[in-house]
């Protein structure tokens, strides 16, 4: 996999899946993504970056749906609310051990989310979303 400049943020509440999910990111691109446990922390860490340097806000976002504080779709919520121009840069994915047909279906309704990824991320579907 070919280096891609690209900022990369994980947010999933089991720690060991963002670990494992941040190795094979570095491995594939020699890109260290950062990691959240929940979509409150992201957020907060957003407005953060709005407030005083808004380059520091991510390309791709893998998101995981059902998370404690505040999960995936909470999180959609809220993220809607950030300006456009920032959110535009940003690519988000649904990466989630959900195949409720119903979560897909929901997924399609935020024009922020660009694909719904059933977990583990592997390497094929890395490259696949971010050289795309």
């Amino acid at each position: 996999m070919e280096n891609v400049s690209k900022r990369i943020l994980l947010i999933d509440d089991d720690p060991v899946m963002n670990m494992i999910n941040a190795k094979l990111i570095f491995i594939g691109f020699k890109i260290k993504a950062g990691a959240y446990t929940n979509g409150r922390e992201a957020l907060d860490q957003f407005k953060r970056w709005l407030d005083s340097d808004p380059d520091q806000f991510p390309d791709i976002i893998f998101l995981d749906v059902n998370m404690p504080v505040m999960d995936g779709w909470e999180f959609l919520t809220e993220y809607q609310k950030f300006p456009n121009a920032l959110r535009e840069k940003c690519t988000v994915f649904l990466l989630t051990s959900s195949i409720d047909l119903e979560d897909i279906k929901k997924s399609r309704s935020y024009e922020t989310v660009r694909e719904f990824i059933s977990k583990p991320l592997t390497p094929d579907k890395l490259k696949m979303l971010i050289e795309a």
